[in-house]
């Protein structure tokens, strides 16, 4: 006689725990976002983001004439949260037989997709600031992120900032002499992840990054407040923020007829670049080979 173990089955509050951890360990730029909760429990499913447009780089003034003013304009940005989804079939026999466990790849594969989907959102947002260091005609180098940095006009040293590279790149940062690889650094210091240090930038890898006309487009994101004291307020958004209006649910069902376990995941969320001054787009030449 064969027993059914808890192991043979779906389990839904097992498995969402197993997905959530696996996609906090996975998420590549998630992990620079703050999460909003306040949609969470409340009617509505409408998020307006306060935004203060871009006035600009600024203009070359001879001397003697007197600088045009251009008005600063604030505007808002509303958006309706959407819902990222992905299931799984599973037969009762592949359950049955234990070969490769079904039930615990499911949970990786689940947790994947939603991480991957996650990171192309905020990614997408990301690339939508307007500060662009645009040094196309450079690599990736210890000169050409001090450029990126620069825009920050940063008036204290020390403010963690993470620069997300084609892998590829990050070959080249590796024996830049200015580089410092995490096995560096005191055990917790080094961003989860991260390579290595350079230039104040903390180095992950992300074959998100792609190169399109030759170039890539790599995001520099500001981690930290400026001061302490507004982080996080209206004045100190952080860079990008996910309006969460129901954290990952888990949801099997079970056909009998066929034999057949589906788990469909999902999670209901928005993303938004809430703080431009907190993102640079360093512009490079793409590594040959």
């Amino acid at each position: 006689m064969t027993t059914t173990f808890k192991s043979d089955i779906i389990i839904p509050e097992v498995m969402g725990t197993a997905i959530n951890a696996k996609i906090e360990a996975q998420a590549k730029i998630t992990p620079y976002a703050k999460v909003d909760t306040t949609l969470q429990g409340v009617p509505g499913d409408t998020k307006t983001v306060p935004i203060w447009e871009y006035i600009g780089d600024a203009e070359d003034i001879a001397e003697g004439v007197e600088v045009g003013t251009v008005k600063l304009t604030a505007g808002t940005k509303q958006f309706t949260i959407k819902k990222a989804m992905k299931s799984v079939s599973i037969t009762q026999e592949a359950i049955n037989s234990g070969l490769g466990d079904p039930v615990a790849q499911a949970e990786a594969q689940l947790a994947k997709a939603i991480t991957g989907k996650l990171d192309n959102d905020l990614l997408e947002e990301a690339l939508k600031s307007q500060y662009v260091v645009d040094l196309s005609t450079e690599t990736l180098s210890y000169k050409s992120i001090v450029n990126g940095v620069s825009k920050f006009e940063d008036e204290e040293d020390g403010i963690d900032k993470v620069i997300f590279v084609n892998p590829k790149q990050a070959d080249a940062l590796l024996l830049d002499d200015m580089f410092i690889s995490a096995d560096k650094f005191q055990s917790g210091v080094a961003v989860n992840g991260a390579i290595g240090k350079i230039a104040g930038c903390w180095v992950k890898k992300s074959n998100k990054i792609k190169a399109v006309d030759g170039k890539y487009l790599c995001p520099i994101i500001k981690m930290e407040a400026d001061s302490p004291e507004t982080e996080y307020t209206e004045d100190e958004l952080s860079a990008l923020t996910v309006f969460l209006k129901k954290d990952i649910s888990i949801d099997p069902e079970w056909f009998p007829k066929k034999q057949v376990h589906d788990i469909t995941v999902a999670k209901y969320y928005g993303v938004a670049l809430t703080n431009e001054s907190k993102v640079v787009l360093l512009k490079l030449a793409e590594v040959a080979g």
